[in-house]
C-alpha cells in the first residue's frame, strides 16, 4: 500500500465524416455527419510500486485485432503490459468501426487512435499528483430490459418486469492537497442504442451525454463506464431528444452521488490481474452434417447476393450463419482437439474498490451474481473491456431464444452453452481473489 498517485487527460477521438459506423449490421455507407464529438478519458494511476492505465472511450469495442496493436503500442512506448490496461468502451452505436482487420474501412483510424490513446496516457503519467478515492452509489435507470414475449417469441423489445440496472456507481479522484476533482468514472448497466439503424451521425448516444453533463458541472474529466446489460437497452430511446433526456437523467445522479461520497482516502494499494479462462462450447457436429450445412448456407448467400430474398433470415444473419458453418467444418476437418471459449476477466483494484472487466455484452444477472460474491467493498463489473467475443447470457435465456442467443460468444462456429454463465462467475470471482491477495 502506498500513496495513490493519478493523472488524467482528456482527448477527442471522433472520426472524420464517412467513417464506417458500427453497432448494427443494416447500415450500407458510412457517417453522414457529427452530432456530437466522441472523446476518450485516460487516467494513469499508481501507488509507488504498481501502475495502471484506465481509458473510457466513447466507441462500441475494441476489435481483438485492434486490441493486439493497443497493447504492442503501449508495452513499446511506455512500458505497460497488457495486465496494466483496462481499457472500456461506452458501448455507442452511433461510433466508428474500430475493426483493424486489413482489410478494414476505417484501418488508418484505428492505427491513429491507438498513438491517441497511449499519447493521452503518457501525457496523464507526466502529470500525476497524490490523489483521494471516494465512493459513492445513487438510485437512477436510463434502461430497460429488453427480452420482450410477443407473439410467443423473445424479441428485441421492453420487458418492465425483467431484470434491470437501478443504481449509479460512482468513482471521484481528486488532489490530495487541494481537494480539486481529477476524474469522476460512473458505472451503469444500459446499452449506447438512444439511436437506431438509420442514424448516420456521429454520436456518444446516453453515455457521451452523460459524461458530458457531468462534466459541464463538475471540474474534472467524466468517463462512463459500461456495466452488464446484455440484455438492456436505453428507454425510452430513437431520438436525439431522448439522447439528451437519458444524458441529463443519468449525469445527474452521477453529480448527485458525488455530493454523498464517503470519506476520501489516499493510501491505497494498486493491484492488477488478467485472468484467462474457456467458456464452454457446444459440440462438433459430423462431418457430413457440417459439409451439409456449408452447402446450403452458401446456396442462400449466393441467392440473395442474386437479389433474392431468404425466407428465414437477414442477409447479414446468414452470413453469419455461414461463417460458422465454415468454422465448424474447418474444425472437424483438422481431426484437432478443441477446447472452449478462450477470455479472460481483466481486474484493476484501487484499495477495497475493483473494478473488474469483460470482453464480453454480459447479461446482467451475471454482473449481479459477481458483485455480491465478490471480496471487495466495491466491486463495479464493466463491459467491452480489452476485446469482443460476444454476448454471454444467463442459462435460462437458452430456452427462451432470442437475439442474444444467435449473438451468443462462438469458437470455431460453435457458441459458448448455458454452462457459461456459471463457469463465467467462478472464474471472475478467482480473478478478484487474486488480486485481493
Amino acid at each position: 500500500m502506498g500513496e495513490l498517485m493519478v493523472g488524467a487527460v482528456r482527448r477527442n477521438i471522433t472520426p472524420p465524416v464517412g467513417a464506417s459506423m458500427s453497432g448494427y449490421a443494416g447500415r450500407d455507407h458510412g457517417a453522414e455527419g457529427v452530432h456530437d464529438e466522441l472523446w476518450l478519458r485516460a487516467l494513469f494511476l499508481c501507488d509507488g510500486t504498481n501502475c495502471a492505465a484506465l481509458l473510457c472511450r466513447d466507441v462500441l469495442d475494441t476489435d481483438n485485432a485492434e486490441m493486439e496493436l493497443l497493447a504492442e503500442t503501449f508495452e513499446r512506448r511506455l512500458g505497460l503490459t497488457r495486465d496494466q490496461l483496462f481499457i472500456a468502451n461506452t458501448h455507442t452505436h452511433s461510433g466508428p468501426s474500430t475493426d483493424f482487420g486489413e482489410d478494414a474501412d476505417n484501418r488508418a483510424y484505428v492505427a491513429a487512435l491507438a498513438e491517441v490513446c497511449v499519447g493521452a496516457v503518457e501525457e496523464a503519467r507526466a502529470n500525476v499528483r497524490p490523489a483521494t478515492l471516494s465512493v459513492a452509489q445513487r438510485p437512477v435507470q436510463a434502461g430497460i430490459n429488453r427480452r420482450e414475449l410477443r407473439d410467443g417469441k423473445i424479441v428485441l423489445g421492453v420487458n418492465p418486469d425483467g431484470p434491470c440496472d437501478t443504481v449509479v456507481d460512482v468513482l471521484s479522484f481528486a488532489d490530495a492537497a487541494s481537494g480539486e476533482r481529477l476524474a469522476t468514472l460512473f458505472r451503469h448497466g444500459v446499452h449506447g442504442v438512444v439511436m437506431g439503424p438509420d442514424n448516420y451521425l456521429l454520436s456518444g448516444d446516453a453515455p457521451g451525454a452523460s459524461e458530458a453533463f457531468v462534466e459541464a458541472n463538475l471540474p474534472g474529466v467524466a468517463g462512463f463506464l459500461a456495466g452488464a446489460s446484455g440484455n438492456i437497452n436505453a428507454h425510452p430511446r430513437l431520438s436525439f431528444d431522448h439522447v439528451a433526456l437519458l444524458g441529463r437523467r443519468l449525469g445527474a445522479a452521477t453529480v448527485q452521488a458525488t455530493t454523498e461520497a464517503a470519506e476520501p482516502r489516499s493510501e491505497l494499494r494498486i493491484a492488477t490481474v488478467r485472468h484467462e479462462f474457456e467458456l464452454p462450447v457446444d459440440a462438433l457436429p459430423p462431418a457430413e452434417e457440417a459439409r451439409a450445412a456449408v452447402a446450403d448456407f452458401e446456396a442462400r448467400v449466393e441467392a440473395v447476393e442474386g437479389g433474392a430474398r431468404d425466407p428465414e433470415l437477414a442477409e447479414w444473419r446468414l452470413r453469419r450463419k455461414l461463417r460458422h458453418a465454415r468454422e465448424q467444418l474447418a474444425a472437424v476437418e483438422s481431426g484437432e482437439g478443441l477446447g472452449g471459449r478462450p477470455t479472460f476477466a481483466q481486474v484493476l483494484a484501487i484499495g477495497d474498490v475493483a473494478l473488474v472487466g469483460w470482453p464480453a455484452e454480459v447479461f446482467y444477472e451475471i454482473g449481479e451474481q459477481v458483485s455480491e460474491g465478490s471480496p471487495f467493498t466495491t466491486t463495479l463489473t464493466v463491459t467491452h473491456v480489452n476485446g469482443s467475443i460476444g454476448y454471454v447470457p444467463v442459462a435460462s435465456a437458452y430456452a427462451e431464444g432470442g437475439y442474444e442467443i444467435l449473438a451468443r460468444a462462438h469458437h470455431s462456429g460453435l457458441g459458448v452453452t448455458p454452462e457459461a454463465e456459471g463457469v463465467m462467475v467462478r472464474e471472475t470471482l478467482q480473478a478478484l481473489t487474486k488480486a485481493k491477495g
